[in-house]
């Protein structure tokens, strides 16, 4: 299907092209912090939603033990400058029967706090564009299967992918990256998202980040992610860069209250942060 039309967000970041008879309209839940757009097709149905939200507000993600990479969105980078990917991926629910959800979307999917569907975008915001097929009940169909299927049917390869793909993403408004608690806050902190002396804690997608020590909330999340992308091995739960060392606890030391991850500066050894899945 040819994209004849565009959308382009109020503020001129954010666009995307679509075919005729398509639409594109605001939706109810939009608010002064998280603006939602729905895209409809000619039968009136539902097929992405878009959303521009803070980084803190995101909601729990989907279990998606399937994903499917569909090919990069040359548009779309996030904080680390990585292009993010369209793919298609498969939740099974939170309970035995219930139906399966085949993801499709704009993703990350890769690094130390993947979820399905959200992209960061610059300082504290997260870029969604996804939609959803529902498939059967999970105690009777394959994950991968459904997936696969749909993926490589016309739906998706001919109607949604090109849309997808068609995505772009100007620079990102700056924003609060999400930060708690009265030492580390955004007036605190210096241009690198640093916060010298400081001990605060912060929610990040997956992860709650806790005894942050020298870095900015928005600086913590980017240095498990680059640990865990790039990062030599190290034993069998460590990984390291060049500047950071981050060591994922085993089941028994959590149980003895060790955190989940526990990331030290490679030049003295402190601890700069723990993570806790949350």
């Amino acid at each position: 299907m040819a994209l004849t039309q565009a959308f382009t967000s109020p503020d001129g970041t954010l666009s995307f092209r679509y075919p005729e008879h398509w639409t594109v309209t605001g939706t109810d839940s939009s608010t002064r912090d998280t603006q939602q757009w729905e895209v409809r097709d000619t039968e009136g149905e539902r097929v992405l939603s878009l959303s521009v939200s803070p980084d803190g507000y995101v909601a729990s993600p989907p279990m998606t033990p399937v994903v499917l990479p569909q090919g990069k969105i040359p548009g779309m980078t996030d904080t680390l400058g990585k292009p993010a990917r369209a793919a298609v991926g498969a939740s099974p629910g939170q309970a035995v029967g219930a139906n399966v959800h085949v993801l499709y979307g704009m993703t990350s999917a890769t690094g130390a706090d993947p979820v399905f569907g959200n992209v960061r975008w610059g300082e504290g915001a997260v870029v969604s564009f996804t939609g959803f097929h529902e498939a059967g009940a999970n105690d009777r169909v394959d994950l991968a299967t459904e997936a696969e299927e749909f993926a490589a049917g016309p739906r998706f390869r001919r109607e949604i992918l090109p849309v997808l793909l068609s995505f772009t993403a100007a620079s990102a408004p700056s924003g609060s990256d999400g930060e708690t608690g009265a030492p580390g806050t955004p007036s605190d902190t210096g241009a690198d998202g640093s916060a010298p002396g400081a001990t605060a804690s912060c929610i990040g997608a997956e992860y709650a980040y806790e005894n942050l020590k020298g870095v900015g909330c928005q600086r913590a999340k980017l240095i498990l992610q680059e640990v865990a992308d790039t990062g030599e091995p190290i034993g069998v739960r460590g990984q390291r860069t060049a500047d950071y060392h981050c060591f994922w606890s085993s089941v028994g030391e959590k149980k003895s209250g060790a955190p989940d991850v526990l990331c030290r500066d490679r030049v003295d050894e402190s601890v700069i942060f723990e993570a806790v899945y949350r």
